[in-house]
Parts: C-alpha cells; structure tokens; sequence
C-alpha cells in the first residue's frame, strides 16, 4: 500500500514540480512548510531524517494543487462555495443582477425560395403506378 509520501513523491513527479512550486501549492491553502521539512517528507524510509506525511499534509497538497491548476472559482448563482484558506462558507442563492442578454438582431435580409416541384409518377387507372419494368417471359 502507497504511504501518503510515496503518493506526493508520485504527483511531484508526474506532474514535474519543483520544490518551490510544492511549497507554494501548499501556501494556497495558508500551510507553510519550509524546504528543509519538505525534504524530510521525501526522504527514503531507513534515512535518519525521514518523516512521515500525515493525512493532513496530504489533504491540503490535493486541495492547493486543485486552486493551483483551476484558480479559484467564483460562486455561481445558487451555488455554495468553502474558502478552503479561511474555512467560510459563502452562499450565492442570489439571481444575478445583470438580466440576460438578447440575440443582436440579423444584419441580412433572409429570403424564402421555394425547392422546385419534383415530376410525380404517373397513375393507371386502377390506382397503381405505371413501371417500366417488363416481366421476362
């Protein structure tokens, strides 16, 4: 089972961050760490100066690095949304100010043509289609 450092060494690599980009991931979500703890949490398990990733540590890695790659998202309306730096909650169950806007109206002037009338097969007298088709004797 992946120990919650093998899981940020694994994302620190596929994702190609720098030690800097991590601690400022981490200061989206107000954690502080410095370089030299965070080099303690990459360290090999036997090394003296190994230490373990809590779940807590982990959880705000996930959390800064989802404002890291979308930014940080405005509410919309009726939606709810968690500051994750500050822990609020904001509600937006408001309508919008601002009404919709309409369509700008068509600039050209559309014309209707009629498709020309296709010639329609011929009827016998006893209400069938008349064919080309003779049967072979």
């Amino acid at each position: 089972m992946l120990s919650n450092n093998d899981i940020l060494k694994k994302i620190r690599v596929a994702l190609s961050l720098r030690t800097e980009e991590v601690i400022h991931i981490l200061s989206l979500v107000d954690f502080h760490i410095t370089k030299g703890a965070l080099g303690d949490l990459y360290r090999h398990e036997d090394h003296p100066n190994y230490q373990e990733a809590g779940d807590q540590i982990l959880r705000r890695f996930l959390d800064g690095l989802v404002i890291y790659k979308r930014g940080q998202q405005e509410a919309k309306a009726g939606e709810t949304v968690i500051d994750l730096r500050n822990q609020t909650v904001q509600s937006n169950a408001t309508k919008p100010a601002v009404p919709p806007t309409k369509k700008p109206p068509a600039t050209g002037k559309l014309t209707y043509q009629p498709k020309p009338q296709a010639a329609k097969p011929s009827q016998s007298a006893s209400g069938q289609f008349k064919s080309n088709y003779k049967k072979p004797k």
